[in-house]
């Protein structure tokens, strides 16, 4: 069994107005967004960790990785 996540024109604003957003970048929202939404403030996190990782020039690549590697074993993610 799958969580349901937040549907389109549902939630907060600030989750519609991430929503709009994504659309906007990737065409649709992705199915963990969706997760994260239920919880906006974990999905506002996350986007600041993802924005923090995505520009290498503020972050060592050292640190980059590190920080990746952090998330993934955090998620539980095999990679």
């Amino acid at each position: 069994m799958r969580i349901p996540g937040v549907q389109d024109g549902h939630g907060p604003l600030i989750v519609r107005l991430a929503f709009w957003r994504l659309r906007s970048i990737w065409g649709q929202v992705l199915e963990p967004t969706r997760i994260y939404a239920l919880v906006p403030r974990l999905m506002m996190a996350f986007g600041k960790v993802l924005r923090a990782v995505e520009k290498p020039r503020k972050l060592p690549l050292e640190l980059k990785s590190l920080a990746m590697a952090r998330v993934a074993i955090r998620v539980g993610c095999p990679f």
